[in-house]
């Protein structure tokens, strides 16, 4: 049974190792300075950060992690989704769509005007199927990292 709850002390292991796997088993295509990057990143202590800067969610089946994502304010008006993953045997099981619908119905998105995130290439067609869309156009990449902006807007 699929679980979803807060982020509880103690998940920041769990969830970087999660993380880490997800990026090297299925973002393997990314751009190997954007995995260099985040793979490290992803630490157990930037997992509890976080937690402690937003409202992190974790999926579980039947007691076992199998995702998280994390809601961050960003400023008076917006907020922010980062750090959304899932295991690789969980993707296309319908659990994406259940953690970005706790993730979306969290206060802070639910009060923010714009709510955005950055996407890879890999994720790129489950935003699209949630509804979320690139503000510089149909998967346009923006910025100094050259990144894949979505964004739902109220």
């Amino acid at each position: 049974m699929l679980t979803i709850r807060r982020f509880q002390t103690g998940d920041e292991n769990a969830l970087s190792a999660l993380i880490r796997r997800t990026l090297r088993e299925v973002n393997y295509t990314s751009p190997k300075s954007e995995l260099d990057y985040l793979i490290p990143h992803y630490s157990p202590e930037t997992m509890a950060e976080l937690s402690r800067t937003g409202h992190t969610y974790v999926l579980e089946e039947d007691g076992q992690i199998v995702g998280s994502g994390t809601v961050l304010p960003d400023g008076e008006t917006e907020a922010e989704i980062v750090a959304a993953f899932l295991i690789p045997e969980s993707i296309g099981r319908g659990y994406g769509r259940k953690l970005f619908e706790t993730l979306e119905a969290d206060e802070l998105a639910v009060k923010a005007e714009r709510v955005w995130l950055t996407s890879s290439d890999m994720a790129l067609g489950f935003y699209e199927h949630m509804g979320w869309v690139n503000p510089n156009g149909y998967r346009v990449r923006a910025g100094e990292e050259n990144l894949l902006y979505m964004e739902k807007r109220k």
